[in-house]
């Protein structure tokens, strides 16, 4: 699962390491996925370091009276000097950087930051550290972000790393993938994708950006 809404998302700005908290919607959208879990059987609930993923994580792992498990693979991609711009801003600045990035995040390393075949590398060992703690039929939540779970996908479907913006990651979207033969990453199954009726937007109150 993608961690929920913070202001820099609502004001379209870029955010990596930044250590921003969920907004009013983003509490909202955590408040729903909490009731997504409810009535199924988790047997862990893992997640990146920063807050918005912790409060996005911390009311199922409540819910289920376990604890959130850190795990420092799932972190953000580490955007740079990039972080925090607002993104009109830098489509105006510096598009030919943006374009180039965006059809070839695998080989184009954003300024002062990293790029997506680093980031893939540390999520999919981040992936076997938790297929490898669980290898028979449990249920786990990871809470990470937008980069972290195109990689996961992408690898699972054996998909080019180049094409990974063509997947659309939303904003506390659920996304499932099961794993075969003990849980080795290598075997795995999509299910399902950027679920997201389980928010119901239209009684969400709606975000700055949005209004």
């Amino acid at each position: 699962m993608r961690h929920g809404e913070t202001d820099y998302h609502a004001q379209r700005r870029v955010l990596g390491r930044i250590d921003a908290g969920l907004n009013q919607r983003g509490h909202e959208q955590a408040a729903r996925v909490k009731d997504f879990f409810a009535g199924m059987s988790l047997a862990a609930v893992y997640c990146s370091p920063l807050r918005r993923c912790m409060e996005t994580a911390r009311p199922v792992a409540e819910e289920k009276g376990m604890e959130v498990q850190i795990i420092q693979g799932l972190m953000e991609v580490d955007m740079g000097e990039w972080d925090g711009r607002f993104i009109e801003e830098l489509f105006a600045e510096d598009s030919e950087r943006v374009g180039k990035w965006m059809a070839n995040p695998s080989s184009v390393s954003l300024p002062g930051g990293e790029d997506f075949a680093a980031v893939r590398t540390r999520v999919l060992a981040a992936t076997r550290e938790i297929t490898s703690r669980h290898p028979g039929h449990d249920q786990v939540l990871i809470v990470s972000h937008g980069g972290p779970i195109r990689g996961i996908l992408c690898e699972a479907l054996k998909m080019d790393l180049d094409h990974m913006f063509r997947i659309q990651i939303d904003l506390a979207s659920i996304s499932t993938v099961r794993y075969f033969d003990g849980g080795i990453p290598e075997t795995a199954i999509v299910t399902l994708l950027n679920e997201t009726y389980h928010l119901r937007r239209e009684e969400l109150s709606p975000s700055e950006g949005e209004r």
